[in-house]
């Protein structure tokens, strides 16, 4: 370590003696100057033990060519705090090594500045894990999800009959290799909106779109699921209904799950009910299903990561769906919730405010 004569915190030795003690263990430089950028204490790692530097010289071992002007324009604003991000090279040779710049000013007792706190980090492991996370994204949204959709319009082709007549028996077949394809694609997609709210890669695509024509588009989609349990979807539209501002393509994941989610908790030859009405500024959409009404402790969880109220499925997935939907509706700065009438099963209401 290096410590100038000059006595700093001379008022405050306890709190001088933590300091010091904290950077002597960290991994972190940790430079403390005085108003003018001259090293008073650092703690040599990045900065040689014999040399005196004044903030400026060490600086120059990193890559970023405003960072003067920024520091200067830092020390003469009102902000207290600069953070920057750089690359640290040696002797004009890069090194790659990415670090996070921050410089906190120190004041005295009557609020003036006395000196500067920097902390120099190495932050190489954080920019490999954010690698890795960005491309684990891109396996699922490409390598995993564009062969399942080829298969997917495959096999619809072929049991449309467009390359010959499909005889009954290897239809079935078809039907179940299809719907496996179809639950591979929507697992996929649970898991892709799960990583990318967990890696901040999320962004919404909004437009004004009509919540009544998803929905509709929606049903049509899964009417192959719904029809193993020969189920049905009645909508019940309440009152004129605007358009809403939405990513279409996360409000499509998020209706998806909710039907699922029904016809899961629904017996067969049941029905599921979808209930649209405007209220308050806002489109509130119901789904009620007409199964088992879970309990309220129960229902109270269920848009938590990794829970399911589905028991008999015990599929790697399952317990991402509500959870998902709960931050599209969130993302969307809508809300989201569960309660249970005795009278028909459980009902998932989500809200979202209207366009404009």
């Amino acid at each position: 370590m290096v410590l100038s004569s000059s006595v700093f915190y001379r008022d405050n030795e306890i709190m001088q003696e933590i300091f010091f003690q904290v950077s002597k263990y960290s991994n972190s430089e940790i430079i403390i100057t005085d108003d003018n950028f001259n090293i008073i204490f650092h703690n040599t790692k990045y900065i040689e033990d014999n040399k005196q530097y004044n903030l400026y010289d060490i600086l120059n071992n990193f890559m970023n060519k405003n960072i003067k002007d920024n520091i200067e324009s830092f020390k003469n604003s009102d902000k207290n705090h600069i953070f920057l991000k750089l690359i640290f090279c040696e002797n004009g040779v890069l090194h790659n090594i990415p670090v996070d710049l921050h410089i906190c000013k120190i004041r005295n007792k009557k609020n003036k500045l006395i000196g500067f706190s920097v902390i120099i980090q190495d932050i190489t492991q954080e920019v490999k894990n954010k690698i890795q996370k960005e491309t684990f994204v891109d396996i699922i949204s490409h390598d995993l999800k564009n062969p399942m959709r080829a298969n997917i319009q495959i096999l619809e082709l072929i049991l449309k009959n467009r390359f010959g007549k499909v005889e009954n028996n290897l239809k079935v077949v078809l039907d179940e290799l299809l719907n496996s394809c179809k639950f591979m694609n929507y697992m996929a997609d649970n898991l892709l909106i799960k990583y990318k709210n967990e890696f901040d890669l999320y962004e919404l695509q909004k437009q004004e779109y009509s919540i009544v024509n998803l929905i509709k588009d929606r049903c049509n989609k899964l009417m192959n699921f719904l029809d193993r349990k020969k189920q049905s979807v009645e909508l019940v539209v309440n009152g004129d209904l605007p358009k809403v501002n939405i990513d279409v393509d996360e409000m499509a994941k998020v209706i998806s799950n909710l039907i699922i989610n029904a016809s899961e908790q629904s017996v067969e030859n049941s029905k599921i009910v979808i209930q649209i009405e405007n209220q308050k500024g806002n489109i509130n959409v119901s789904f009620i299903d007409y199964g088992y009404p879970q309990k309220s402790e129960i229902l109270n969880g269920i848009f938590e990561e990794y829970i399911t109220i589905t028991n008999k499925f015990r599929k790697v997935g399952f317990g991402l769906e509500l959870y998902n939907c709960r931050k599209i509706i969130e993302a969307h700065n809508g809300r989201i919730s569960a309660k249970n009438e005795s009278n028909t099963g459980n009902i998932i209401t989500f809200s979202l405010p209207l366009a404009g």
